[in-house]
């Protein structure tokens, strides 16, 4: 089986990337943080944990824009569009945007993430590098394959 899929770095894909990131990782360590916050700093008459509450929306107040202006500025930024083939050996990438192809093995894979809404690769890169494809966009065999594929890495 392989799946071929263009994959480009613009705004909505770096979006998704960020926010997958954050609930994955970012969220669990701004709660608690908020919380430890929330504990040795209440608010007068809130008490701890309305005083979180009150400290992690205003954390999200200030890294909604953030998020967002940082994902225009890589957005601008970065020009990955290519090509990418996943088969059952390795994922061949070709860029359309130089001439260039590469092959990465199935260890260039971190993490293969499956749930209710798609499929989600975290590769090994300098920089987190998310590919995503959404559960709509793809076959029911293309997703069984990555589900096969998930038990291997």
């Amino acid at each position: 089986m392989i799946v071929t899929r263009r994959i480009q770095s613009n705004f909505t894909s770096i979006l998704r990337a960020k926010i997958y990131f954050f609930l994955k990782k970012s969220l669990w360590m701004y709660l608690t943080g908020t919380f430890l916050l929330g504990y040795s700093i209440p608010i007068s008459s809130f008490g701890v944990f309305y005083s979180s509450l009150i400290y992690f929306a205003f954390l999200i107040i200030i890294l909604v824009p953030l998020y967002y202006f940082s994902t225009k500025r890589i957005a601008k930024k970065n020009d990955f569009d290519a090509d990418i083939e996943f088969n059952d050996k390795n994922i061949i990438i070709r860029h359309r945007n130089k001439e260039m192809v590469e092959t990465k093995e199935w260890a260039w894979v971190k993490k293969l993430d499956i749930n209710n809404l798609g499929v989600f690769l975290v590769v090994d890169n300098p920089h987190r590098f998310l590919i995503s494809f959404s559960k709509n966009e793809l076959s029911e065999n293309e997703f069984e394959f990555f589900e096969k594929k998930n038990g291997n890495i």
